[in-house]
């Protein structure tokens, strides 16, 4: 029942040998941690390799900047019932906000001043690095209950880890839930949470019957598959190269400088990857993860990484040099390439992430809406964020392409999809 996660501004108070903080008036209790290892619980869930313990060791052996890693198992009546997996990140406006140095008006003065004055910390439910619910995982429960315990024991850890970590979170940021997940979150709305749609992450159902790329390809209408072959054509010159460890740790100066090429061209973004994250992917997750890389005359110009999980095989960062994206259709390339992965992997679903939903839907990707919620703890301010982050976030029509013959999605094709807010925190996502 709902109303046994529902206490009167309940205490916590930590309340037995194993580190457990009991919330008043309930039957919830939880820990805090900062290492995996220090975990000695397993999930009752099924598993994601994102949840697992090896990718949550890497996060923490190859930190983004600023960022830490925060686990929360949550118990009730004595028994794990799930974990808040978390991150606690500084957000330096002088990194997150890339401006134009000469920007003139009220507004560029604005956003030059916030980005030498702002320096806050920010407390994530989910992992910046990801398109997707990594971050609230509850056995058994609905998602109204689920937020509903989510907000129980945030409320309460928080003031455990800033006394441990001696800082103070002036942002709550949950990320990436579904349409059907965020229709049930009227807990977070009577706490004045901000909700906004981000971009549509974008995703492909793999058809039984393409067991190779070829049969992609026959799916397709005329009009596509064409386009696809001119991709093709002009990038017949690329050479391919699926990289090991060890030409990742020989190449990541190049990968992470081309990293930067797309994520320095963004507005705002609260991501800034490790150098050694590709390699440490690579040793720990081995044929799971793939960086494929573009070279042009001995030169990389680009690459596109995947993660396969499961049946699913997920896009993950890119780095190209936008110099070359013209004339050998680099871009369009690195998705076709994406989608030979997918099928390679013998998967069910391709998730392209976001950002530049047109050009995934003419691939065969489609829209999946997903929400995130956003509030400042000081009430006043807290009522200048929505406007403050659609002002950073200009709204954008989006124009969906179907590339398939004889599907109901074709007969959509070209038909314009809802504006949503630009969703920028992952630069170099495809």
């Amino acid at each position: 029942m709902l109303s046994a996660y529902c206490p009167c501004q309940g205490s916590v108070k930590e309340g037995n040998k194993e580190g457990r903080y009991q919330i008043d008036g309930t039957n919830l209790e939880f820990k805090v941690k900062y290492k995996i290892k220090d975990m000695d619980e397993e999930s009752p869930l099924p598993s994601s390799i994102f949840l697992s313990e090896s990718y949550q060791q890497l996060l923490e052996d190859c930190p983004s900047e600023d960022t830490q890693s925060i686990y929360i198992p949550v118990y009730e009546g004595g028994a794990l019932i799930g974990i808040v997996q978390a991150q606690s990140t500084l957000v330096k406006g002088s990194k997150s906000l890339n401006l134009d140095q000469n920007a003139t008006g009220i507004w560029g003065q604005f956003r030059k001043f916030v980005a030498k004055n702002y320096n806050r910390y920010w407390f994530v439910v989910g992992n910046l690095l990801l398109t997707g619910n990594f971050g609230m995982q509850f056995k058994g429960k609905s998602s109204r209950e689920s937020f509903v315990i989510l907000d129980m024991v945030t409320q309460h850890a928080l003031p455990v880890i800033e006394k441990h970590k001696n800082i103070r979170f002036k942002y709550l940021f949950y990320k990436d839930f579904s349409e059907e997940e965020a229709a049930q979150s009227e807990i977070l709305s009577q706490r004045n949470f901000n909700c906004f749609k981000s971009e549509p992450s974008m995703v492909m159902e793999l058809q039984p019957d393409w067991k190779e790329f070829s049969d992609y390809l026959g799916a397709m209408s005329s009009k596509y598959r064409v386009r696809a072959k001119r991709a093709a054509k002009k990038g017949k010159d690329l050479k391919r190269v699926d990289m090991t460890y060890e030409q990742l740790l020989e190449n990541k100066e190049r990968i992470h400088e081309l990293y930067e090429k797309i994520s320095l061209s963004v507005d705002f973004n609260l991501v800034h990857l490790n150098k050694d994250y590709f390699p440490e992917l690579k040793n720990k997750l081995g044929d799971k993860f793939k960086l494929v890389a573009y070279y042009l005359e001995d030169v990389m110009i680009g690459y596109f990484t995947t993660i396969k999980d499961h049946h699913e095989t997920h896009a993950h960062f890119l780095g190209l040099d936008p110099s070359y994206n013209q004339k050998y259709q680099l871009y369009l390339n690195i998705l076709y390439d994406i989608t030979k992965v997918g099928i390679e992997n013998q998967s069910k679903m391709i998730d392209f992430a976001r950002t530049a939903p047109e050009i995934k839907s003419s691939v065969g990707a489609v829209p999946k809406e997903t929400y995130l919620f956003l509030r400042h703890r000081n009430g006043l301010k807290n009522k200048l964020v929505s406007p403050i982050i659609k002002s950073l976030q200009p709204q954008k029509e989006i124009v969906y392409r179907s590339p398939f013959k004889a599907s109901d999605t074709a007969k959509n094709d070209g038909k314009k999809g809802p504006k949503a807010v630009s969703d920028t925190h992952q630069p170099g996502t495809l």
